[in-house]
């Protein structure tokens, strides 16, 4: 039975470590695209799910971030300055920073106090701005 040499041993490992070194980066960077594009999603689809529920219930509907736990709140006005919250969900492993943290529907689907709000999701090195225009609509770039 014939075993490895060292040389032969050596040059594997340099060859496993020259092909992790070319193929980690790439990973790390689409990995952090991927966690980026998840939140804006995710956002996104809260976003466009508040926005119904106002519509629907004939009350005003709020989105709320919490950019410490990355998550999104839904909550539907009861009366007053009373809200009820219906939902809670992460936004996923993305950091993110708003100009406005809460954005409120009218029973009519337009934002209150939504004039331009932006949203940044970021890792690592990939970002993505979500804007929220006064009429409550969602554009992302």
């Amino acid at each position: 039975m014939r075993g490895f040499t060292l040389l032969e041993m050596l040059i594997v490992v340099i060859l496993v470590g020259l092909a992790a070194a070319i193929v980690v980066p790439p990973l790390g960077r689409a990995l952090d695209e991927a966690a980026v594009d998840e939140a804006a999603e995710r956002y996104a689809a809260l976003h466009e799910t508040a926005r119904e529920l106002a519509i629907a219930g004939g009350r005003n509907a709020r989105v709320e971030l919490d950019s410490v736990r990355r998550e999104a709140v839904i909550a539907l006005r009861r009366s007053g300055t009373l809200w009820d919250t219906l939902e809670a969900r992460s936004l996923g492993r993305a950091g993110l920073s708003a100009s406005r943290t809460m954005v409120t529907f009218s029973p009519l689907g337009i934002g209150f106090g939504a004039s331009n709000t932006s949203i940044v999701f970021t890792s690592g090195v990939a970002a993505e701005t979500v804007t929220v225009s006064r009429t409550g609509r969602l554009r992302r770039s």
